[in-house]
């Protein structure tokens, strides 16, 4: 029998040698051709490509897939009634993309819309949650199906995420398509990937950072900068944010792969001070790649400076986040601990990658620098995690509002590359290593169980990795078999045999999950949407003119963006702080990151220029609103249900005359002489007709409670009460008695909210001293003389009420208010054009009211011109825009142009502009031979391809013969470009 050498210098059969190459006809790469000339045209080098790459196809298609079969395990629609949405995209995003469709769909501004609290910025909601090219998905399916677009979104996510990961592979390894695609399955579906899902605008990332760290590697190698330049510009683009993070690993990364490599390795040209130059370059790159994303970075940042910054408190003094172990118990299989705030890192990357990981430092041809550099980029990572002021510096300074380590899919990556460059040597590596390794980690889960980690429950985590480790042990035995018909066999039942994981995995990581903060049905949103948007519809077809419009009932913070109404409910991390205040200030629920329409009044609805409510019933809405439509709810839930639409005649227009003394009024200081909203509306009123007072809501006198099982004490500002006996009820009592048939409303302050039962005469209203129920409450209308008795029951907790102020009670003087409105009516601003980011009309100026206000939070992008010359804003009330114009009649024009948009437009254009010069500059200057000039090829050369070998474990076709990593091997980094 004929006898061949192969590439360990050993002998084999011919015969064996012939198993070899039919494992390789499962996967193989393009044969070499006898034709010196291929077919350059563009049909014969798609045929070539495909021949050649047709494997990464699969890296998109198989994880894509296992994501679609993960959600129809979880019965999301059409397999049963479940969705995507969870937790804030349940929340917050599918109305920003609600939001988006419309834009696109139907026309609309990028630049600001009135739907979120009285108005705001969109191109900060675009570069904090819309940006991601794949947005646009939501605009190709019907708005019946934007949890289906979301999922289709997510899908395709899934498969870029294996394909970008297969591409890196590809470029940087050895040509083998079975383990490209086992691996680039495990890259898509791991943990943070399954789980950050719904916040789907950090994918992207995930997404490019394969990308980004080729073009890194490319830069240095190669000088080539346009696939770090277009790849880094996605990610940032996409997600400022996530990829502000994305830019200090590729800080990190330069270092770390500059280290790793020889001189042959990272500067295979021979250039001088190499190491200063390709700093140089990457620096001039990044320099780039900001201008070319300036228009959303400075918009983003824009938004931030609103208040997002100040919304938290960190502290910067160093502490552990978790202990070691910890982390260690989140790379098993199952081991989802929560998104809450005590969340650790999701790591979890594959059973495999786990076991493979140790095994990395014990390779024989990875050099030793190489081994050090790793450890010590895996090192610096993990301490990342761990201390928290590193930790905080990766997020922008802040401290995350849950779902924590948002840059841990970037270790993801560094194992998943570890244990990639494992298998490529598991030959020479042998099975005993890995079976010690396999002993290591279960040795380590069965600790980890003994020490009764939550996050490991027994079956779904402990039972299940020992199971999966055990199957891999076996698999791993016959890779390494010297049969090649045994090693074809394991190869390809281990690539089954993981995708099998990262199905169950992904399956198990989301019904933890839901268990956690659950999952919204499809019902549920489909239900609240087709019941609301008919009336919604109807109403700004029947009026085309602007005004802002709510809901009699609150229901979702965010729906005003889905609906189209222009209101007071939003919730959203680019918040603008002040605007927020304002409406938590006069008596609205409104806090943190977001308002809601909750604690509104009469006077409260026609300062803030609210002309329509929305409900099935007009509840306890005053007689002078009127219904002027109504429609019945879209579907078979909403058969037997309208929505009306009432009527506010006393809405004021959102830019009206005032008086001067507007703007000495102080709402926010400590030294403010308001001390609760009912004051403060009476004061805006007063100060906007220039009168003394506006006594439209009366206190009902100083009220002094009664308590039952408390014991009460004082603390900074407040009164802490603090039940006796935690097995009885505890109530706090308050008896008024009614002067008027007018309305009654309660606010009682306080800085530490604890959530109480509310009853009035024993008739429940509620909860009160809640996170959104701590507002102005209405209690009722009575007869003059009728006592009321106003009660609290803690819940077991302690109670605080501030001590400031003792007026808890007032009663709304509706006849004083109806006289006050209809005086502040006559200079209210005509608006005859209109769009979300222009208003124009007419106003008619009368004595005493030339200071123009406005119910549209302060920003300096808003630009007034009265009679074609500019008009300079100014702030009153501490977050609303204000003017002054003469009194008199004057055409009125606001837009709102943004520095940011503008001249952060302009900066991106001309980046893209410079980075197109240099590309087709350089595309000049090659042709002509005068860099880069191309090696000339004799024209009898003949291609030798003795070198090419194959490798029996993966069955591909290799273009050289050892390690990727061995210095003396041919470098299989093309050109990514």
């Amino acid at each position: 029998m004929e006898e061949i050498k192969n590439n360990d210098g050993n002998f084999e059969n011919a015969a064996e040698f012939d198993d070899l190459n039919q494992i390789n006809d499962t996967f193989k790469a393009a044969p070499v051709s006898d034709d010196l000339e291929p077919d350059m045209s563009f049909t014969g080098r798609l045929k070539r490509a495909i021949k050649t790459r047709g494997y990464l196809g699969l890296c998109f298609i198989i994880p894509a897939l296992i994501m679609w079969l993960i959600y129809a395990s979880m019965e999301a629609f059409p397999f049963g009634e479940e969705s995507v949405l969870v937790l804030d995209l349940n929340g917050q995003y599918v109305y920003y993309f609600e939001a988006l469709r419309d834009i696109l769909t139907e026309g609309g501004s990028f630049l600001y819309t009135f739907r979120r609290a009285l108005g705001g910025e969109f191109l900060g909601i675009i570069g904090y949650y819309l940006a991601s090219p794949l947005s646009i998905i939501v605009a190709l399916f019907p708005a019946s199906m934007m949890t289906e677009a979301l999922l289709c979104m997510f899908l395709i996510k899934t498969g870029l995420s294996g394909l970008t990961f297969a591409i890196y592979l590809d470029r940087t390894r050895k040509k083998n398509p079975v383990l490209t695609v086992m691996f680039s399955m495990m890259y898509a579906l791991t943990a943070y990937a399954v789980v950050m899902q719904h916040n789907t605008m950090w994918i992207d990332s995930l997404i490019m950072l394969p990308l980004v760290l080729l073009g890194v590697e490319s830069l240095i190698k190669h000088k080539k900068y346009k696939l770090f330049i277009i790849s880094l510009s996605i990610s940032v683009f996409s997600n400022f944010y996530i990829g502000y993070m994305t830019c200090i690993f590729v800080a990190l990364y330069f270092f770390y792969y500059y280290y790793a490599h020889s001189e042959e390795e990272r500067n295979p040209e021979g250039e001088k001070r190499h190491f200063l130059y390709s700093l140089i370059r990457i620096g001039l790159c990044a320099i780039l790649m900001v201008c070319i994303t300036a228009v959303m970075i400075w918009s983003s940042y824009n938004a931030l400076t609103f208040g997002k910054t100040e919304f938290t408190n960190p502290s910067y003094g160093f502490g552990q986040n978790f202990d070691f172990l910890d982390l260690v118990s989140k790379m098993y299989f199952g081991s989802y601990d929560t998104v809450r705030p005590e969340g650790w890192p999701f790591v979890y990357s594959g059973m495999l990658t786990f076991m493979f990981v140790p095994l990395y430092f014990f390779l024989k041809k990875e050099p030793l620098r190489k081994k050090i550099a790793t450890s010590i980029l895996i090192t610096v990572m993990f301490l990342c995690f761990n201390g928290s002021t590193l930790d905080i510096v990766w997020h922008g300074m802040q401290k995350p509002n849950w779902l924590n380590y948002r840059y841990s899919f970037m270790v993801c990556f560094l194992l998943l590359i570890m244990a990639h460059r494992v298998f490529e040597d598991i030959d020479d590596l042998g099975f005993k290593p890995v079976l010690f390794s396999a002993c290591a980690i279960s040795g380590t889960l069965m600790v980890l169980q003994k020490l009764e980690y939550e996050n490991l429950p027994d079956l779904t985590a402990v039972w299940a990795s020992l199971a999966f480790t055990a199957v891999y042990l076996l698999m791993i035995k016959g890779v390494t078999f010297p049969k090649a018909q045994i090693k074809r066999t394991s190869v390809i039942i281990l690539t089954i045999f993981i995708g099998f994981e990262m199905y169950a995995a992904g399956l198990a990581n989301l019904m933890a999950l839901d268990d956690d903060v659950v999952y919204t049905k499809r019902t549920t949103y489909r239900n609240h949407m087709d019941l609301y948007t008919p009336a919604a519809d109807a109403l700004s077809q029947m009026d085309n003119s602007f005004y802002r419009s709510e809901k009699v009932v609150f229901k979702r913070t965010n729906d005003n963006l889905a609906l189209g109404n222009f209101g007071l409910s939003n919730s959203t991390s680019t918040l603008n702080a002040d605007t927020i205040k304002f409406l938590q200030y006069i008596g609205l629920a409104s806090k943190s990151h977001w308002s809601k329409y909750q604690g509104s009044t009469p006077a409260t609805d026609s300062l803030l220029g609210i002309k329509y409510l929305l409900g099935e019933n007009k509840s306890t809405l005053p007689e002078y609103y009127t219904e002027v439509l109504y429609r019945r709810g879209k579907g078979t839930a909403n058969l037997n249900k309208n929505i009306y639409a009432y009527r506010n005649p006393y809405a004021m227009s959102v830019v009206f005359g005032a008086n001067e003394a507007l703007t000495d009024i102080d709402l926010f200081s400590d030294d403010s002489e308001f001390k609760n909203p009912f004051e403060r509306l009476n004061g805006i009123y007063a100060a906007a007709l220039g009168i003394d007072s506006a006594d439209m809501f009366v206190n009902l006198g100083q009220s002094f409670p009664t308590t039952s099982n408390l014991s009460s004490a004082g603390t900074t500002n407040h009164t802490k009460y603090t039940p006796i006996d935690s097995k009885k009820d505890s109530f706090i009592s308050y008896t008024i008695t009614a002067q008027t048939s007018d309305t009654i409303y309660m606010y009682i302050p306080t800085t530490y909210p604890r959530e109480c039962e509310l009853t009035v005469n024993g008739s429940k209203k509620g909860t009160y001293f809640g996170n959104e129920t701590h507002r102005i409450v209405e209690l009722g209308s009575y007869a003059p003389g009728k006592k009321l008795e106003i009660k609290l029951k803690l819940n077991k907790e302690n109670l605080y009420i501030g001590n400031k102020d003792k007026l808890f009670f007032y009663y709304f003087d509706e006849s004083v208010y109806l006289d006050l409105v209809q005086q502040l009516k006559g200079s209210e601003f005509n608006i005859t054009e209109w769009n979300e980011d222009t208003l124009k009309g007419s106003i008619n100026v009368q004595e005493g009211d030339e200071l123009i206000f406005t119910t549209i939070p302060y920003d300096k992008g808003w630009k007034v011109t009265a009679d074609g010359k500019s008009v300079e804003t100014f702030e009153v009330l501490d977050s609303l825009i204000a003017f002054r114009l003469p009194a008199g009649e004057h055409t009125l024009e606001m837009k709102y142009r943004p520095a940011c948009a503008m001249y952060g437009s302009i900066i991106s254009l001309t980046g893209v502009v410079i980075f197109v010069a240099i590309c087709v500059a350089e595309r000049i200057l090659k042709k002509k031979g005068i860099i880069g000039a191309p090696v000339p090829v004799p024209d009898n050369a003949v291609f030798d391809t003795a070198d090419i070998s194959v490798d029996p474990s993966i069955g591909e076709a290799s273009s050289y013969s050892d390690s990727a990593s061995d210095e003396n091997a041919p470098d299989n980094t093309e050109d990514p470009e």
